[in-house]
């Protein structure tokens, strides 16, 4: 139907259309009462025509906004034992390297705990908190990836727990013996001091997979170092936040405030102390969780609150699994196992009542003009997305700097750096590039939950296509998916693909018949870098092309002089 010409037509013949309290109002002559019944199928449509809204042809001719394919993960931006270690896990488990290094990013920033901070400025300053969220399917190696990562926290934790087990042995003698000393000190009626009473171990924790506010706060106010929480399965951690609330508020206020490390305290009505209060309850969290749960129980109800903008996400594209005799070099896990010894040896800093508090790290000049212009990038960026796009920008920006962290004390663990005083310029050109990469897949990631059910079911295509190496034939496609097993339903279904431009048909001939074989349409796997004095090594598949420079960025659309203002009021932050 052509609105414009029926509505034309229809006031040429004396008919009067208005709006009123959001309905639509039809009169027509009593000649033309026809034109009643001509236009209420079309009802819908007139009104949105009236209140100036775009017509479903004209939306029709609208283009149609593409999933991006997976771009490779940048391994190249992780310091030297990091890097390695995420390649030769990856080939191993047969997984993609991001499977490997986001859970490993959460594990450095427990590893490094409330005792370094970044300082942007006087008034900014980061924690090394890590949200991280690997999503796939089964059979994509999401657990295998978790665990190798995990492996260093867990060997320590299992060494802490030995080591509790044996200091309450202990505790337990003492403990027998203060009973029996109290009792004689007290029918001894002595003006001597009773005797010292003992005080029982607190173990060390890593990692937790208790999820309630009250458990993990208990933890929390036992230890400086904040912790880390594992769960195998997110969608577990995200269902449990009003589990004990019975529809009394809810829990999801304090894990926004644990992103950022702020102070929290907690009422009890049960145990010793019925307030506790945690200065900095900084705690990290990674998990996997499958692309259909994250959309339907977590992105519908999490994108509004905040708490999805703070994950760190990661869906990379289904590749083919095939048996692999590749192991991790035990050099290469001990270079690694050595950085997060560093790391966790380290000690805090103390504040003028002799309380721990994080040692911060200044920008260097070269990192702080580095920094500015991705800034004023970054924002100039984020002002163009939707807003649940916007909220996850914004959230890089912290990111950005906690990354750089991390790279520069991971890079003076590893013994490539004298001091871990300050953030070096390498440090944070890596922290931007990776930074860039997630922002890339949170675009990815929160497309594929906007996308139509038709798209969706051609996105998935795609990638059980290229699990199977980018080819497949129809009655492949109709052996492997119930489907697709309808008449022409795969001829279809592939040929939709063509038209899209997603892929090509080849046609070969044998002895009996001819073979149509789909191909997917390679993609660039082409990784911008920016330039650094220390170029590190890239596999051979994928394409290395030179970013533009952070000046010329600034010359390309930038306000020059908002960075001059930025940089002088750090500047300033800096000499207070």
């Amino acid at each position: 139907m052509d609105n414009l010409k029926l509505l034309d037509d229809a006031k040429k013949e004396g008919v009067t259309l208005e709006v009123v309290n959001g309905d639509l109002r039809i009169e027509a002559p009593r000649s033309k009462k026809h034109w009643l019944d001509k236009l209420q199928p079309h009802k819908q449509e007139i009104l949105s025509h009236l209140n100036g809204e775009p017509s479903s042809e004209e939306l029709a001719e609208l283009p149609q906004e593409c999933i991006e394919r997976y771009q490779p993960f940048p391994v190249q931006t992780l310091p030297g034992p990091v890097g390695d270690f995420v390649r030769a896990a990856a080939e191993a488990i047969g997984c993609d390297p991001s499977f490997i290094a986001l859970p490993l990013l959460a594990c450095f920033g427990r590893a490094i705990g409330n005792k370094r901070a970044i300082r942007l400025k006087r008034t900014w300053m980061e924690l090394p908190i890590i949200w991280a969220a690997i999503i796939g399917k089964s059979g994509t190696h999401k657990t295998p990836g978790l665990k190798i990562a995990m492996s260093f926290l867990q060997r320590r934790q299992g060494e802490a727990i030995a080591q509790h087990a044996e200091a309450m042995n202990t505790f337990e003698q003492e403990k027998a013996q203060y009973d029996r000393d109290y009792q004689a000190w007290r029918k001894s009626k002595s003006d001597e001091q009773p005797p010292w009473s003992p005080v029982e171990p607190v173990c060390e924790r890593f990692i937790t997979g208790d999820t309630t506010i009250e458990a993990l706060v208990v933890l929390l106010a036992a230890q400086f170092d904040g912790l880390l929480v594992f769960r195998d399965e997110l969608a577990g951690f995200f269902g449990s936040f009003d589990q004990y609330k019975g529809g009394k508020g809810s829990d999801k206020g304090h894990w926004l405030a644990m992103w950022s490390g702020e102070p929290l305290t907690v009422d009890r009505k049960s145990g010793d102390k019925k307030m506790l209060h945690v200065p900095r309850a900084a705690s990290s969290i990674v998990g996997g969780i499958q692309p259909a749960v994250l959309r339907n129980a977590i992105m519908q109800e999490h994108l509004e609150d905040g708490l999805c903008a703070r994950l760190l996400l990661a869906c990379p594209e289904s590749e083919p699994v095939r048996w692999s005799e590749a192991t991790v070099n035990p050099e290469v896990e001990a270079a690694l196992g050595h950085v997060f010894d560093h790391l966790l040896a380290m000690e805090a800093a103390a504040d003028s009542e002799g309380n721990s508090e994080p040692f911060p790290l200044d920008l260097s000049p070269e990192a702080k003009e580095v920094w500015v212009d991705y800034y004023n990038r970054h924002r100039a960026e984020g002002a163009e997305l939707d807003d649940d796009l916007a909220a996850a920008w914004s959230k890089l920006e912290a990111y950005t700097a906690r990354f750089a962290l991390i790279f520069e004390l991971c890079t003076w663990a590893a013994g490539d750096a004298a001091a871990a005083t300050q953030i070096s310029e390498d440090s944070m050109r890596s922290a931007i590039e990776l930074s860039d990469w997630f922002g890339n897949e949170a675009k990815r990631v929160y497309g594929m939950f906007s996308e139509t059910e038709e798209d969706r079911e051609q996105r998935e295509l795609e990638d059980l296509i290229q699990s199977r190496g980018g080819s497949i034939t129809p009655r492949e496609l109709t052996r492997s998916r119930r489907r697709y097993r309808g008449a022409g339903v795969a001829d279809a279904a592939l040929e939709a693909l063509v038209k899209a431009g997603r892929g090509t048909w080849t046609v070969s001939s044998t002895a009996t018949n001819q073979r149509r074989e789909f191909t997917l349409t390679k993609v660039s796997t082409a990784v911008t870098v920016t330039d650094s004095p220390e170029s590190r090594e890239i596999d051979e598949c994928v394409t290395v092309t030179t970013g533009t420079s952070p000046a010329t960025l600034t010359n390309n659309g930038h306000d020059p002089d908002a960075v001059k203002r930025l940089q002088g009021e750090a500047g300033a932050g800096d000499q207070s």
